[in-house]
């Protein structure tokens, strides 16, 4: 079990940020002290990672991120089929937007890296260019 101090230095949050996902609803750690210090397992860990990859890398709202989270464990059991079918449709739709985000950053990403790759080829030969011209300097008197 970790300390607060020692969840946020595991998940690059902090403290207050931690706090805050707790009071939202996101995150709930596993346990208290006698002292009333929070707790957390290396589950709880993973959780909070979770949810702090889907807010950095799909651009999701914390709400969004409750959202989701709370259809998933059927918080909406006492809502009609119409209203679990608006929620859904919403969500639905939160979520193919972030799938072309999320796409879309991708074939970006696909392209800087190959740009990368390319330029890390060019320095390469030039590196292996200058080398000989270096070699052939030293053998000649």
């Amino acid at each position: 079990m970790y300390r607060i101090e020692e969840a946020a230095k595991k998940t690059g949050l902090t403290k207050r940020a931690l706090r805050y996902y707790e009071e939202l609803g996101l995150v709930n750690p596993s346990g208290r002290t006698e002292s009333g210090y929070r707790m957390y397992t290396d589950e709880d860990i993973a959780h909070i990672l979770h949810v702090k990859n889907t807010r950095d890398l799909l651009g999701a709202s914390l709400q969004e991120i409750k959202d989701m989270m709370d259809l998933a464990q059927g918080y909406y059991q006492g809502v009609s089929a119409e209203e679990k079918l608006n929620l859904l449709t919403e969500l639905e739709r939160t979520l193919l937007a972030k799938r072309g985000f999320l796409q879309e950053k991708m074939n970006k990403l696909s392209e800087l890296l190959a740009n990368y790759d390319e330029k890390l080829t060019r320095i390469a030969r030039k590196k292996r260019e200058l080398q000989a011209e270096i070699e052939n300097e030293k053998e000649e008197p």
